[in-house]
């Protein structure tokens, strides 16, 4: 049992999925990267949406309008790599 446990453990860590948090560009421009190690397993819908929600729930934050400029996806290229998803958006 503490076995099944621990390779469970083990699964959801290795497919979790990491954020780069609002990175301040120039010209008021803002983006967020997710990465995931899921590989062929991954939604490339649920992590270009759980990036979206982050960016503009940092204009809300705000009290600011909330303006996507560009999602983009990013497959792994090969075995170990991590799929990305970006969004650049503007807060006005």
């Amino acid at each position: 049992m503490k076995l099944l446990a621990a390779a469970l453990a083990l699964a959801l860590t290795a497919c979790a999925t990491q954020t780069s948090g609002v990175v301040q560009l120039s010209n008021g421009m803002r983006k967020v990267i997710h990465q995931t190690n899921a590989g062929v397993f991954y939604d490339p819908e649920r992590l270009a949406t759980g990036t979206i929600l982050e960016a503009g729930a940092s204009c809300d934050r705000e009290g600011r309008r909330f303006q996507v400029l560009e999602v983009a996806h990013r497959p792994p290229l090969s075995v170990g790599n991590r799929t990305e998803a970006e969004v650049l958006f503007r807060c006005d």
